[in-house]
């Protein structure tokens, strides 16, 4: 009888791999796979899994939107700090079904604390959230059927103009990916340049990779799914997070973070094409919108996600009892104006030009 070990073969040591091969006459033999191949399975989703995780996404919406309509009534009052804000978010989602505590250490950074992207909020470091700066928090949550992971930047004052288009730039990046058609086998490097190209348009860029692979109740960071060189071409039932973000060093951090899963396309002509459903249901703060830089499509595009978002989790936050929390999450995906500018038309043009380039030249 042979068992299967499935391990990163180059990390097994030469005397290792030479004392079970030594071994394999025996009744029980090892045979070390590079564990590349399940890992790859592991990431497609079939229909019950993408199911559950679409369900366990609602119920994490609820706890979001609780913690941002908390927010939004007390940091006036000026006693809320990173840490309380951290502890409450946590609350919320123990309370929802099946959760299993977080997913990682939620991000809760206020003003130039949200400039680090990776920033972990400490009892020497905390800052007390104010009106006058920006807030990022960057959370998830373990649940039986899914696991997720969140982020969203709010500004509870009055934002200058360069964070707010700042942040609509971001905002446009995210919904660049989340809205594009691609042939199956597509990489997500060649997809990356959607979620910058907006930022690239005034000079302004970000540091970290734009997303990756998200488990089953399991890793937050599922490999080797996202949009960097050494990912694997998506498939459908894949899921991913989406993550564009800015960040002004001393001053403020921006990242708009969504999950999405891979689907397939309904196109005109082709066949085999994919694009992305986002599954996190939690508004985008309005404030910070400057809609005149959005396009017909990306408008488009906000107000569908507005309307998901009413349909799956208004009824979920009734049958919480949560009717407060209902009623803010429906003031706040109210619809935009879907006419945009013909300068935000002609980008996205150009966005879909440059995007076949890559991808011819990735072919060729």
């Amino acid at each position: 009888m042979n068992s299967r070990l499935f391990v990163h073969t180059e990390r097994v040591t030469k005397d290792l791999e030479e004392y079970l091969e030594a071994h394999c006459s025996d009744p029980l033999c090892v045979q070390l796979k590079p564990y590349d191949s399940v890992l790859q399975e592991l990431t497609v989703k079939d229909e019950t899994e993408e199911q559950v995780l679409r369900d366990a996404h609602v119920r994490d919406a609820v706890a979001v939107i609780q913690l941002l309509m908390w927010l939004e009534n007390v940091v006036p009052q000026g006693n809320e700090t990173e840490l309380s804000a951290a502890e409450y978010v946590n609350k919320c989602r123990s309370k929802q079904k099946d959760n299993r505590g977080p997913s990682f250490e939620t991000i809760s950074a206020s003003g130039p604390n949200a400039a680090l992207a990776h920033y972990s909020a400490s009892v020497e470091t905390n800052r007390r959230l104010t009106v006058d700066e920006m807030y990022l928090v960057d959370s998830g949550g373990q649940y039986l059927d899914g696991t997720t992971d969140i982020t969203r930047t709010v500004h509870w004052g009055t934002p200058t103009q360069m964070q707010k288009e700042a942040f609509t730039r971001v905002l446009m990046g995210n919904i660049e990916i989340s809205r594009t058609v691609f042939p199956s086998g597509t990489r997500g490097v060649n997809l990356e340049m959607l979620g910058r190209r907006a930022l690239w348009e005034v000079g302004l860029n970000y540091g970290h990779g734009t997303g990756h692979g998200v488990g089953n109740y399991f890793g937050v960071h599922e490999w080797p799914v996202g949009f960097q060189t050494n990912n694997i071409p998506f498939r459908a039932g894949m899921f991913t997070s989406i993550e564009p973000g800015y960040y002004k060093e001393n001053d403020f951090g921006i990242r708009i973070e969504d999950i999405a899963v891979t689907v397939p396309a309904q196109t005109k002509y082709g066949n085999n094409y994919l694009t992305f459903d986002t599954v996190s249901l939690v508004p985008y703060d309005r404030k910070l919108i400057d809609i005149s830089l959005l396009s017909t499509e990306q408008r488009k595009w906000l107000n569908k996600y507005y309307e998901t978002i009413r349909r799956l989790v208004g009824p979920e936050l009734d049958k919480q009892g949560l009717h407060e929390e209902n009623n803010w999450m429906l003031k706040n995906t109210e619809a935009f104006p879907e006419l945009g500018s013909s300068a935000s038309i002609c980008s996205s043009s150009l966005t879909l030009i440059a995007l076949a380039a890559t991808l011819l030249h990735s072919v060729s």
